[in-house]
């Protein structure tokens, strides 16, 4: 009689976990194109496949838009915030001697980092996708997954509970 495999009535263990996550995400997996699939087909009974092709094509040229002015805007930032010795939310840097000015802040806003994954999903062919990254647009989503981001990053790393918030930044 060990003890190695039994657990109480209703305990899990981590391994089971972790294969009820795994069989999970391998139907998501699966259900996604089907879905994605299913949208397109139930729109194109709608307006026709020619207007459906055109959508794609569209939200795929605007979704690349928005990843290249993205990167390009934030890349601007730290170039201006470098040659004036502040970083892109406007602090001061510290310089230490004989060292490269480093700034106070590790990273960008992370409001302005979550613009990279919503351009990608517009860009993924899929109606479903696409509106995903247009709600992932809009600043009060932004806002409201940046702030739990910088929770969990504060919960991880008690360090940086020094950094300022995104509403300071922006």
């Amino acid at each position: 009689m060990g003890s190695c495999g039994t657990l109480a009535p209703g305990q899990r263990s981590a391994e089971t976990s972790v294969s009820i996550r795994a069989r999970w995400g391998c139907v998501a997996l699966i259900a996604y194109p089907l879905v994605e699939i299913a949208v397109a087909v139930l729109i194109a009974s709608y307006i026709g496949w020619w207007w459906v092709f055109a959508a794609l094509i569209l939200s795929l040229a605007f979704g690349l838009g928005i990843v290249r002015w993205s990167l390009a805007a934030t890349g601007q930032a730290w170039s201006a915030a470098i040659s004036t010795l502040r970083t892109p939310s406007g602090e001061a840097m510290q310089i230490t001697a004989g060292a490269q000015p480093v700034p106070t802040r590790k990273t960008p806003p992370a409001q302005t980092s979550l613009l990279v994954p919503a351009g990608l999903l517009i860009a993924i062919p899929g109606f479903c996708t696409t509106i995903a990254g247009l709600v992932l647009l809009l600043p009060p989503v932004r806002a409201r997954i940046a702030a739990r981001m910088q929770r969990a990053i504060r919960r991880a790393d008690p360090s940086s509970a020094a950094w300022p918030s995104d509403d300071q930044a922006d």
